[in-house]
């Protein structure tokens, strides 16, 4: 059952997160996400959330798509030079079936907390709150205009 309690930002697996501050100057472009790049978490699912932090793959089969950036990843989208913002678009099942044509936001104020990044392998993946490192590393991304807070 979600949890909207305000701030714990940890009950929204099953609804939509909302992690933008306010949609004011907010910027988007599409992309294509892969569903072979998205993990599925332990109950066999692929829920793409909103706040996902999103990179580009540059090698391999799925080159030019995005999927979630993980530092583990072999394809390119452990490079931070290579992130395209933070997913926008809210999948709770499609990616199971086919790749989606998603928004990244690249400009825009958004909630540190609310803001995620997958870790573990297939089968075990979980999210994972975005670190103070990974915001810092983003400040030199070309591209983005992400503020935190």
């Amino acid at each position: 059952m979600a949890d909207f309690k305000a701030g714990t930002g940890t009950g929204y697996i099953w609804g939509r997160n909302e992690f933008l501050r306010s949609w004011q100057d907010v910027k988007t472009e599409s992309y294509t996400l892969s569903k072979d790049l998205w993990p599925t978490d332990a109950a066999g699912q692929k829920i793409a959330q909103p706040g996902t932090l999103l990179a580009k793959a540059t090698s391999g089969a799925q080159t030019g798509k995005v999927g979630p950036f993980d530092l583990a990843a072999l394809d390119g989208r452990q490079t931070y030079a290579n992130v395209v913002g933070l997913l926008l678009t809210y999948l709770p099942w499609q990616l199971l079936e086919r790749d989606v044509e998603i928004s990244a936001v690249y400009a825009a104020a958004a909630r540190q907390d609310w803001c995620r990044t997958y870790t573990g392998a297939a089968g075990a993946a979980v999210y994972t709150p975005m670190t103070n490192a990974m915001v810092d590393a983003l400040v030199d991304v070309k591209g983005l205009d992400l503020i935190f807070k």
